[in-house]
Formats: C-alpha cells, sequence, structure tokens
C-alpha cells in the first residue's frame, strides 16, 4: 500500500517575516552617519529586542548596508533592488496569526524608522514613505515563489495593509525574479505618514 500524501506547507505558518519601508526622494540618509544611531539605540534599548551588535556593510554596492543585530531579528538600513529604506527582518517565532505577526513586525519596524526621522544627529532631513512596504518570507519551504504561496497569504496580508490605511487598497505587485524570496511589494494612494500608521498599529483600527 502506498503511503498518504503529505500536506502541503501551510504558507500562512510563515514566521521569518521582513518587512521594509523605503526613503522619501528628498530624505538623505547615509550609512556611515546610521552607524553611530544604531551603537547609542543598543546603550539605550531604544527599540525592541534583545540587542546584540551592529555590522557595517556599506561598502557594498547593494542590499545589506547597516545591520543592528537582535536576538530576535535585525534591523537593517537597506538598499536592496537600488532603493535605500530600513528593514526589520524578524528570525525568532511570533505568537497569532499571519496577519498579527504581521502587524507586530511592523509596529517594531515603524517605531525604529520614526526614531531615526527624529533624530537630530543625523545632517540631513530623514522622512519614510508609508504609502509603500515591501515585505519577504525568507522561508523556501513554508512560502516558496509560487502563484499558490501568494493566493494563500493574500488575504492576511491584504487584512494587515487595511490597517495601514485604515481600509484604503493597495496595489500588490508579487516578486517574480526567479531564485528570490517569495515577497510582495504592497503601495497605496491614501496619505500614509508613519505617524499615522504608529496610531493605526497600536490600536488596531482598519480591516
Amino acid at each position: 500500500m502506498s503511503a498518504p500524501a503529505s500536506a502541503p506547507p501551510d504558507a500562512t505558518a510563515v514566521q521569518r517575516i521582513g518587512l521594509k519601508v523605503f526613503l522619501d526622494d528628498k530624505a538623505v540618509l547615509s550609512p556611515r552617519d546610521v552607524i553611530p544611531v544604531f551603537h547609542r539605540w543598543i546603550q539605550t534599548r531604544a527599540v525592541d529586542g534583545m540587542l546584540i551588535d551592529v555590522a557595517d556593510y556599506g561598502h557594498l554596492p547593494t542590499g545589506p548596508l547597516v545591520l543592528l543585530l537582535a536576538h530576535e531579528g535585525r534591523y537593517v538600513l537597506d538598499r536592496g533592488d537600488d532603493r535605500l529604506g530600513l528593514q526589520y527582518v524578524r528570525t525568532q517565532p511570533l505568537d497569532g496569526s499571519l496577519a498579527t505577526r504581521l502587524r507586530t513586525v511592523a509596529g517594531m519596524l515603524v517605531r525604529a524608522a520614526r526614531l531615526l526621522e527624529g533624530d537630530a544627529t543625523l545632517p540631513g532631513p530623514v522622512r519614510f514613505r508609508g504609502d509603500e512596504i515591501d515585505w519577504v518570507a525568507n522561508d523556501r519551504l513554508l512560502a516558496p515563489n509560487t502563484p499558490e504561496t501568494l493566493s494563500v497569504v493574500r488575504p492576511a496580508y491584504e487584512s494587515f495593509l487595511g490597517t495601514l490605511s485604515d481600509g484604503a487598497p493597495w496595489t500588490l505587485t508579487p516578486r517574480t525574479r526567479t531564485g528570490t524570496p517569495f515577497g510582495i511589494h504592497a503601495r497605496t494612494a491614501a496619505e500614509a505618514p508613519l505617524e499615522a500608521l504608529a496610531e493605526r498599529l497600536d490600536t488596531g483600527t482598519g480591516a
């Protein structure tokens, strides 16, 4: 007798979640200037997590430039796809549904981005866009880069995005490049400064 077929992996169980917000076009932020800020965050415990160390990859033309490493994940000044922004990548499990986990990761990311926006030691104006966000699922087993994964996770992702935009719609663009992890770029026409995102994440309003 043949063995029963195993159940397909459940993409909604993915835990290794990365979210990224992008710098506004008029913002100025240098990787070299962020390094002492990240070190100060460790000293003052300014952001969530058990903070450990800072890694400098600023000599690279793209990808992660400066990493603030924590036990639970990492905060990254990232230039992936040639667009500078701040990313938080979760490496330890979180409780709750996928939409809840996305909101938790987004809350950590938005708090860190707002700290950079308000840091008086940075030489130029720092402003992040709240109307664009990238999600990367760093688990090729649970969330392979396929249309089926998008179909499975889309309801949870749209629920999460509805919280960020107070119900306004988003346009989703999946990553389709061969060899890359599953990911989605989302954009909304709604006004979405980080202050508003932080308030909506704290109160849980939206879809």
